[in-house]
């Protein structure tokens, strides 16, 4: 009788342990106050003794459970590194008020898909334990910007659109890559109230030192010129013009062909106030910011196949 008792007694501690370590789980029991004596272990409580017999065996004893702790991406990435994360938006199509491409005859405005952009590599670690992320490929489809209002909105409809590559479970904030401080919007599209904004030049240094180049292609592996946070103004000949400004080349070949910082389409405002009917278009190539919450469910980091997925 005295034997069955302690094999009941041994089923319930078994169960007890499995409920208090479960991840998530409310503690409903202290394992601590079960003492437990083995010549196996140097521990006397339960929890500690099969986690030492864990840490010497790199298995876990037959019929128990023993936690692992997660550990933290900030604790584990390196810059490089790449990381999985899908943004949760699956359509979005900036409105013509932003852009000023009205889906007239001479604009009709593309839709992006975010979640397309799911791959990203780490380009900074951030004190606070967030890290900051590019995605390592240029949207599908690009935006056009046209016109006044496109010249006057271009840096602040940039961080819009950037905002829908987001989950709120794991990114703290967005932006588009060379963001930091510049005007977003501009009341007029005159120097003195809009005046030339350039854009950080540490987000290309950094995606530069990762990739070896600042030049995109599109998940389909097409050369994709991208959207950068820039307005300029200068001579169009004799002409006063306005524009701003994308990165990279459209060609077919294995080099995309443009290395250059600013190679893009330019809004031009030509004679008596006229702004010409073309625009600039190009990718979205945003820059994502990670909670330093974050864990690491699997994965190494070191390629496209091993991303740590979180």
């Amino acid at each position: 009788m005295k034997k069955r008792i302690k094999q009941i007694i041994g089923v319930i501690i078994g169960i007890i342990i499995g409920i208090s370590t479960t991840v998530g789980a409310t503690t409903i029991f202290n394992s601590k106050d079960i003492t437990y004596s083995s010549d196996k272990t140097s521990k006397t409580n339960v929890k500690d003794s099969l986690d030492e017999l864990y840490n010497k065996t790199g298995k876990c004893p037959e019929g128990q459970y023993c936690y692992t702790a997660p550990v933290a991406l900030s604790d584990k990435v390196e810059l490089g590194d790449y990381i999985r994360m899908t943004p949760t938006s699956t359509s979005y199509t900036p409105p013509g008020e932003l852009t000023g491409c009205m889906n007239d005859a001479n604009c009709t405005q593309n839709t992006l898909n975010p979640s397309e952009l799911n791959l990203w590599r780490v380009i900074k670690k951030n004190e606070d334990g967030t890290v900051d992320a590019v995605s390592v490929y240029a949207s599908s489809v690009r935006i056009f910007f046209q016109g006044e209002i496109g010249y006057k909105n271009y840096i602040g409809a940039l961080n819009t659109i950037a905002s829908q590559y987001t989950n709120e479970k794991y990114v703290k904030s967005t932006r588009n890559i060379g963001y930091k401080n510049q005007i977003g919007y501009c009341t007029d599209y005159i120097v003195e109230s809009c005046p030339i904004m350039e854009p950080e030049q540490e987000d290309l240094t950094l995606v530069k030192n990762i990739f070896g180049s600042i030049l995109a292609r599109t998940v389909s592996g097409n050369c994709q010129r991208y959207h950068y946070p820039r307005r300029q103004f200068g001579k169009w000949g004799d002409l006063d013009s306005f524009w701003v400004n994308t990165i990279g080349g459209e060609s077919s070949n294995s080099t995309c062909e443009c290395e250059c910082t600013y190679c893009g389409y330019r809004h031009l405002r030509l004679e008596n106030g006229e702004w010409l009917e073309s625009g600039s278009q190009g990718g979205v190539r945003p820059v994502i910011t990670l909670k330093s919450s974050i864990t690491i469910n699997n994965g190494d980091g070191k390629s496209e196949s091993t991303a740590y997925q979180i």
